[in-house]
């Protein structure tokens, strides 16, 4: 492949390249400005014969398909030129969401069949389908950009291909690598069983090498028109329901002429047990990933189990933001936070609980696109769940999942103070600090002793070592000096 061409780099003397978008399927593809008019363009490179592409781009007077503007050659690299288009790619979206519904994913393949049925009646096949080249609008609608290798064709089914690993993308959060199986060559996705039986037999033939649909029209026939079996047997089950209903009207109000009254004699009915759950539907019930997972299980000595199993402790909202956090969102939740504790109580929470979970995690450091996401998943519960209390002289009180709790008080330079701890040994770490002053810091011992060096307003905070229940007894006595 070759290296993409540098920012601010000038093609055909008019075009400067403004960002580097993404690598695609045959090229790369940028964001640049005309320096003749000033408007944003996309650049797309292709490595197709360029005269087949303009007798192309000539008939894709299509509302959903991009407006190609030009075609030209920069030295060896030759480029398609489109309108820039306000929106995010599919690809941008995932990042952001991670799963997709059922309804949403069809809601896309209704729209993206719909374009490509329109391309196949002109004969066009697009051969360069992914989640970065359907774009999709601020009202909703989608464009189809990225007509690379776009050509003449008979047949579609590889479109047809390319648009069924997108859904299957888009319904489990997972990247091909991790649903395709190349020892068996199969599509290992249908563990997913929220999804309707007749999607997935629709995805699993548009994936398929020897049953492939032919056309897109084929493929929304299959999705979107109702069985007429199906009609038929659910009409015949209405009517077999009103007969019944009928007849047991009829029933009852004969027995109720009878005398003595009826008893019926209650049934015990066993309720069958339900199967147990799989991983791959335990992430997708949790907004956990399997590609996130699949990368948390590389980098811990836990299993995927033990993992979703400590992950299912975080909250719902918590979760499904795993995969898209940055510093930056950690930042903001703290300038939000109403509750009156400091950034660093919040972390010394998030750190405590982190380890409780994650032990063998502790004093590495943390890839921010795994276990990082973790963290910060951790650090919004904490944010959001967080409360303190006044130190007292006597404090007590049960820990559970890890979850520390927060005294605070105020404390005179000079003062010395005397902490004494009952709680099983080693399972409740021990910090104690103010803004400036740090007295106790991670410290399991039952007992402790010290003086204050400056005034000031002390948190003291008692986590557990473990997500296993632990009670505590704390007792602290300030003495003046």
């Amino acid at each position: 492949m070759r290296t993409p061409l540098s920012i601010e780099s000038v093609l055909a003397d008019r075009y400067s390249i403004l960002k580097l978008l993404y690598l695609g399927t045959v090229g790369w593809v940028y964001l640049a400005i005309d320096q003749t008019t000033n408007k944003l363009y996309v650049l797309e490179e292709t490595t197709t014969d360029l005269n087949e592409l303009q007798a192309i781009l000539t008939k894709l007077n299509l509302r959903h398909v991009a407006q190609y503007q030009d075609a030209i050659v920069d030295f060896d690299r030759a480029y398609l030129i489109r309108n820039y288009i306000e929106g995010r790619s599919y690809r941008e979206l995932l990042e952001q969401q991670r799963i997709f519904s059922e309804t949403e994913v069809m809601r896309f393949l209704k729209q993206v069949l719909s374009i490509l049925r329109s391309l196949y009646r002109l004969k066009i096949a697009h051969c360069s389908i992914s989640l970065n080249s359907i774009i999709q609008r601020e009202d909703g609608s989608l464009i189809l950009t990225e007509f690379t290798q776009a050509h003449f064709a008979e047949t579609f089914d590889q479109d047809l291909y390319y648009l069924a690993v997108i859904a299957i993308v888009l319904l489990t959060g997972c990247e091909p690598k991790d649903l395709y199986n190349e020892a068996t060559g199969q599509w290992e996705w249908q563990d997913w069983e929220s999804v309707d039986p007749r999607i997935v037999k629709v995805l699993d033939r548009m994936l398929s090498d020897h049953q492939r649909y032919s056309s897109a029209a084929k493929v929304m026939q299959a999705l979107f028109t109702p069985d007429q079996k199906d009609i038929a047997s659910i009409v015949f089950t209405f009517v077999l329901i009103g007969l019944a209903a009928i007849s047991a009207y009829r029933l009852i109000n004969h027995l109720s002429n009878l005398q003595p009254e009826l008893v019926t004699p209650p049934i015990a009915i066993k309720a069958d047990s339900a199967p147990p759950e799989t991983v791959a539907q335990r992430s997708k019930r949790l907004n956990v990933s399997q590609q996130l997972l699949s990368q948390l299980t590389e980098e811990t000595s836990q299993s995927s189990e033990a993992l979703l199993k400590q992950l299912e402790l975080l909250s719902k909202e918590a979760r499904r933001g795993m995969g898209t956090y940055k510093r930056v969102n950690y930042d903001a939740w703290q300038s939000k936070r109403s509750v009156n504790l400091s950034n660093r109580a919040i972390e010394t929470l998030t750190d405590a609980q982190f380890v409780a979970l994650f032990p063998d995690q502790q004093g590495k450091m943390l890839n921010p696109r795994t276990f990082g996401q973790v963290w910060y998943a951790i650090a919004f519960d904490q944010t959001k769940q967080a409360k303190s209390e006044l130190i007292s002289s006597q404090m007590s009180g049960t820990l559970k999942q890890g979850v520390g709790k927060v005294y605070r008080s105020q404390f005179k330079q000079g003062q010395t103070i005397e902490l004494s701890l009952k709680a099983p040994a080693g399972q409740i770490a021990i910090w104690m600090f103010s803004a400036e002053a740090s007295l106790i810091k991670n410290s399991n011992q039952s007992t402790w002793s010290g003086k204050i060096q400056r005034s000031g307003i002390y948190e003291l905070i008692v986590a557990p070592t473990s997500t296993t229940p632990v009670q505590y007894e704390l007792q602290i006595d300030a003495v003046a000096h």
